[in-house]
């Protein structure tokens, strides 16, 4: 049996406008969010196995870690990958953990060697980009995808 055109056209008035409803509810709490990649360098050498972390002006941060070639893709949450649009203050840190908390010169000269740089070179970095309160490396994020080459110096 068929069914009738009036009923195709009341089930089709009810249907497309819940259906175009439904399909602007997904995702709809996030903020706007963009792609960001790009490559983390210090002295012009690409810098490995380290945590690269966004912290928007307002929102919920953003983390990454790089490859063996520092390259680095951001996440947003476990679902979506990228940042927040807007201003982001960036602070890094060694991806690998220790015993006693990096506090001993070992640790220290472990993890530095985790990440492929001397000891003194991580303090450095650690020292000017370690911390969201005292990193001086600050990015605007503006469009989808942005690709973003970290130079640290």
């Amino acid at each position: 049996m068929r069914p009738s055109k009036f009923l195709l056209r009341v089930v089709g008035l009810y249907a497309l406008p819940l259906w175009l409803a439904c399909a602007g509810c997904r995702n709809s709490d996030l903020p706007e969010i963009a792609r960001v990649t790009g490559t983390v360098t210090y002295k012009g050498k690409p810098v490995p196995s380290m945590m690269v972390n966004f912290m928007p002006t307002a929102g919920r941060p953003s983390w990454g870690k790089t490859d063996a070639e520092g390259r680095y893709e951001m996440n947003y949450d476990a679902d979506n990958m990228g940042v927040m649009t807007g201003h982001h203050k960036v602070y890094f840190n060694p991806a690998v953990a220790t015993i006693d908390g990096g506090a001993s010169k070992k640790s220290k000269e472990q993890v530095a060697a985790g990440v492929g740089l001397s000891p003194e070179d991580m303090k450095d970095i650690l020292q000017k980009y370690g911390k969201e309160d005292s990193t001086k490396l600050e990015v605007d994020v503006k469009k989808d995808p942005t690709v973003l080459d970290l130079k640290l110096d």
